[in-house]
């Protein structure tokens, strides 16, 4: 009965996964049905939130200033989330040695976190379309000509882009994050031919300001948020999959679940006001992305954690039985890419049931810290 259990849990598990990925591999190859004008350049306002990014503000408004879109059609604006370091003294030595940057720079003080920085931004913000990216991030010269077509289509309410990482041979754990990114902008590229993706990344992403009112400030999300909102009021949110942002991720193993985890927390949550209101019958997100979403971020992990536990009863009652599995498992970990997709898959299932029970617990963790 216990084997039999194990082997229902285990076709769940591993099926749910398998339909769906295949299913959005099968999408993602489908030709979009959006009206793409590549020579739609509206102008844009830029928002740059910063806390504590001395060592990178620099780099950000160069990379700014070497954007090809028309200056003229962009209009920058630097909110900075009660820096203690030197990130305003450094924007503004930047600014004076390039007078051909017009950047606004804002103060939010006392400390409210990035959700608030750019809504303070949002407020003195002078254009239909808003353009939001990390202040230690890097854009390609030519993303907003890339990514602003899509966005002429009136059904397209926010646009988001490929993350990459920028250092990815520094270590074993850059190396895993870039093998997550590629295997999740697949996912958001096929979610957005089906309809939508609400996996955005805060390095680049673009929304149009009759699409939504403000950031969300409750997920600790700010891009994520941001673009179920957009769903929500009956606009599309989707990867332009000719887009990229470039960011570092951390180098040491202990960084690198402390971004998962704050990662995990934060998508849960919206995964769960998801539920909320697919219950409701009020989530616009089409059933094809959310349903599946759902069972995989919030209910897969469980099932992971009861697998393990049913392994142990049936090494302890059965031990036997189990020898098969135990030389095949042995067999698969000796292929070093086998390995380490197991070991990968391991990780973020204890990273999401970690995160579930926070999110049940009704617990926070910070989102946005240097």
């Amino acid at each position: 009965m216990l084997f039999i259990l194990w082997l229902v849990l285990l076709g769940v598990f591993v099926g749910s996964y398998a339909a769906y990925f295949s299913y959005l591999k099968i999408m993602a190859g489908k030709k979009w049905k959006l009206r793409i004008d590549r020579n739609f350049s509206p102008k844009v306002t830029v928002l740059v939130p910063a806390h504590n990014e001395e060592e990178t503000i620099q780099a950000k408004l160069k990379n700014l200033a070497e954007v090809s879109y028309p200056k003229e059609k962009m209009e920058i604006i630097l909110i900075d989330d009660a820096s203690t370091d030197q990130t305003l003294a450094k924007a503004y030595d930047f600014l004076e040695k390039h007078p051909e940057l017009s950047v606004k720079v804002l103060r939010q003080n006392p400390r409210k976190g990035k959700a608030h920085a750019l809504n303070k931004g949002l407020e003195v913000s002078s254009n239909e379309i808003i353009v939001v990216t990390d202040a230690d991030s890097i854009w390609p010269h030519d993303v907003l000509e890339k990514a602003l077509p899509y966005m002429a289509d009136p059904s397209v309410g926010a646009v988001t882009g490929h993350g990459v990482v920028a250092n990815p041979d520094e270590s074993w754990a850059t190396r895993a994050e870039g093998g997550y990114l590629n295997i999740m902008n697949l996912v958001r590229l096929g979610e957005s031919k089906v309809h939508s993706t609400i996996r955005f990344e805060g390095c680049f992403c673009a929304f149009k300001k009759n699409a939504f009112d403000k950031f969300d400030i409750e997920s600790g999300a700010d891009d994520s948020g941001t673009a179920l909102k957009v769903v929500q009021n009956g606009f599309r949110a989707i990867l332009v999959p000719e887009v990229y942002c470039f960011s570092k991720v951390p180098v040491r193993f202990s960084g690198r679940v402390k971004t998962k985890l704050r990662r995990a927390v934060h998508l849960n949550e919206l995964w769960f006001q998801c539920l909320k209101l697919l219950l409701k019958g009020h989530l616009h997100l089409p059933k094809k992305v959310a349903v599946p979403e759902i069972f995989i971020m919030i209910f897969n992990p469980a099932i992971f954690v009861a697998l393990v536990a049913l392994t142990f009863a049936l090494a302890a009652f059965y031990p036997v039985a189990l020898i098969p599995l135990v030389i095949g498992f042995c067999a698969l970990i000796l292929i070093p890419k086998v390995r380490s997709f197991i070991l990968e898959g391991i990780f973020d299932q204890l990273i999401l049931f970690y995160a579930v029970m926070l999110n049940l617990s009704g617990k926070k963790i910070i989102a946005w810290e240097k």
